[in-house]
């Protein structure tokens, strides 16, 4: 079971040009990680953060980590390796020994491990930059830390040895049950030793998820180019080059794809190139003039220039299992998209994050400014406030209650706030702390057909408190962790039929519970086509199906109440019909979705 480590909310580290962080929001859990990103892309800095080597500008960084005794929680290896200059290789190892290991077996087993034996009285101004590096993981490993964290582990260690004392850092984090957080800009190291990616680029968080998803099913090119070489095709092109038209835009891998001689195909061979365990082909295709590089399985020693060929791909049981609709009926539904721009504050254009509409066909939108809009349908503004306070963060959740006031869940000054629809402040309820009634970042409301409200909070106190119609404390369900029944940020919220289905994000999942606060279970828990990544909002239609927003998936995904995925729409991006990190949503009841396509500013109206 993997546990927190870290969370990262809207964290951001200054630089000299720019942010070398940039609101990068966060859940590094134990297990290996690996975070990538070319040179410049925020890896030191995110490093450096996790081990409060620097401290966040802005955001706020929570740590969690194991407490062994006698043991250091966390050991560090840093960009510059940080060896000290007056001891020897054994006497690195001897200063971070916990005092209960067999000092002299630990030892010679680390030297022989990462081939130190002969200069185990050398220092470090005696030593090659390999050496110096191999000696950096050694005595990270000797200090039985279970929380390792390195910058670009091993990198100057020769080719040919390298993956053997990856084998041996892999084999020591294994015996002791320990975690490695590491950097790296090689795509080869991160499939080899990693199973989460983080990929950052210009301090930017751009994916967080599984090295298996990143792999076979990024969102866009740019993410597919973290872990090497690809095929990028889209519908269209797919039409061309494969003779058959793919349902949406994807990556195919080098293992996908083979070049087989066919004599009547008008893609015909330029040239070809053998690369060891893939091989690229130019081809053109003589219907359209165009010529493009692909990179395929090898064929024997390649093709001669003007033999006709034919492009297939290969199946591959793991890309299937990952794909949104492989095993279900899962399809992008037809419809048609609009959008707007969130409305300008002063010189800047703000980001919407909530959303609610009601039965008069309202939108009500929460944006990053601090400000409550109000829209028809038609996406013309009727009118706006501002929170009383927002100096501190803003506010992520809100709902229209059956008696005419609007309710927010004020996440960062801790409280609910109660307005009337047109923006007078009616009352306020909690305040900081861990009691009953109080909260530490409420971010989802929701109410029931009596008039209850549900109100979700995280901040390591996560869980859902019910009140009364009257504000009165009734209860509370749910806490902090991984275990089925409890949070890690429970976003978004529905109440049907007296059970609460709630947006579990961080968890990567959506939990059922009674109104009285029972478990009833994980909704899709046996399905393998339902993953949701990131799920940061919940609504439900008038039809009943859930519609979910993916924070870290950038799409739309629609459930049956036992978690069948049954349509998914949208990707990550900046064009038509793709959504950026989008954090809310709200369907109406002649079927229009809106979503707060936070990371494009803009608001987004799909009609199925």
């Amino acid at each position: 079971m993997n546990e927190s480590l870290w969370k990262l909310e809207n964290v951001s580290l200054a630089g000299a040009e720019r942010p070398r962080l940039h609101e990068a929001r966060l859940q590094i859990s134990t297990g290996l990680t690996a975070i990538v990103g070319q040179s410049g892309a925020g890896k030191s800095s995110l490093l450096n953060l996790l081990v409060e080597f620097e401290n966040p500008n802005t955001g706020t960084l929570t740590a969690k980590l194991p407490n062994v005794d006698g043991r250091l929680p966390l050991f560090w290896v840093p960009q510059n390796l940080g060896l000290w200059p007056h001891l020897s290789i054994i006497e690195h190892l001897q200063a971070v020994l916990p005092n209960e290991d067999n000092s002299a077996t630990k030892i010679e087993q680390l030297l022989d491990d990462f081939d130190l034996t002969e200069l185990a009285a050398a220092r470090p101004d005696r030593l090659s930059q390999g050496e110096r590096s191999r000696l950096s993981v050694a005595r990270a490993i000797a200090s039985g830390a279970k929380v390792l964290v390195m910058d670009e582990p091993l990198v100057h260690v020769n080719p040919s040895r390298v993956s053997t004392y990856w084998d041996a850092l892999r084999r020591h984090i294994r015996e002791a049950d320990a975690s490695l957080i590491f950097a790296t800009h090689s795509p080869e190291t991160v499939l080899r030793e990693a199973k989460q990616a983080i990929c950052l680029s210009a301090g930017r968080v751009l994916f967080d998820g599984p090295v298996e998803q990143l792999y076979w099913h990024p969102a866009n090119p740019e993410l597919a180019d973290f872990l090497g070489v690809h095929n990028w095709l889209t519908s269209e092109e797919s039409q061309g080059w494969l003779n058959h038209a793919e349902a949406e835009d994807r990556c195919f891998r080098p293992e996908q794809i083979t070049v087989v001689p066919e004599q009547e195909s008008p893609l015909v061979v330029e040239s070809s190139r053998f690369a060891g365990s893939m091989a690229e082909v130019e081809l053109r295709d003589e219907r359209s003039g165009q010529s493009r590089r692909f990179f395929h399985r090898p064929s024997g020693n390649g093709m001669a220039a003007g033999t006709r060929v034919t492009l297939k791909v290969l199946a591959l049981l793991l890309f299937c299992l990952l794909s949104a609709g492989c095993g279900s009926d899962a399809h992008e539904p037809t419809g048609h998209y609009q959008h707007w721009p969130t409305p300008a504050d002063g010189a800047t254009i703000p980001a919407p994050r909530a959303m609610h509409v009601t039965d008069d066909d309202e939108l009500y939108v929460l944006d990053d400014a601090g400000r409550v809009l109000v829209f028809d349908f038609d996406m013309t503004l009727k009118r706006k406030w501002r929170m009383p306070e927002s100096s501190v963060g803003n506010p992520e959740g809100l709902c229209l209650l059956s008696d005419g006031r609007l309710v927010v869940a004020d996440t960062h000054y801790h409280r609910l706030v109660f307005f009337d629809r047109i923006g007078n402040v009616l009352g306020m309820q909690g305040s900081h702390g861990k009691e009953p009634g109080q909260f530490i970042y409420p971010v989802a409301v929701v109410t029931d057909d009596e008039g209850n409200l549900y109100v979700g909070e995280y901040g390591g106190n996560d869980r859902v408190q019910k009140f009364s119609p009257e504000g009165e404390f009734l209860l509370a369900f749910g806490g902090f962790g991984t275990e089925p029944g409890e949070f890690q940020r429970p976003s978004g919220l529905v109440w049907c039929d007296h059970k609460i289905y709630v947006a579990d994000a961080f968890n990567n999942r959506l939990q059922r519970f009674s109104d009285s606060g029972d478990f009833l279970g994980i909704l899709g828990e046996n399905q393998s086509s339902s993953g949701l990544h990131y799920p940061y909002d919940i609504s439900q239609s008038p039809q009943g199906d859930l519609f979910v927003v993916e924070y870290g998936a950038g799409r739309v995904s629609q459930l049956d109440l036992e978690g069948k995925v049954l349509a998914r729409f949208g990707t990550s991006g900046m064009g038509e019909g793709e959504l950026k990190t989008p954090w809310g949503l709200a369907v109406a009841g002649d079927s229009r979705v809106f979503v707060a396509d936070t990371g494009n500013r803009r608001i987004v109206e799909r009609k199925l």
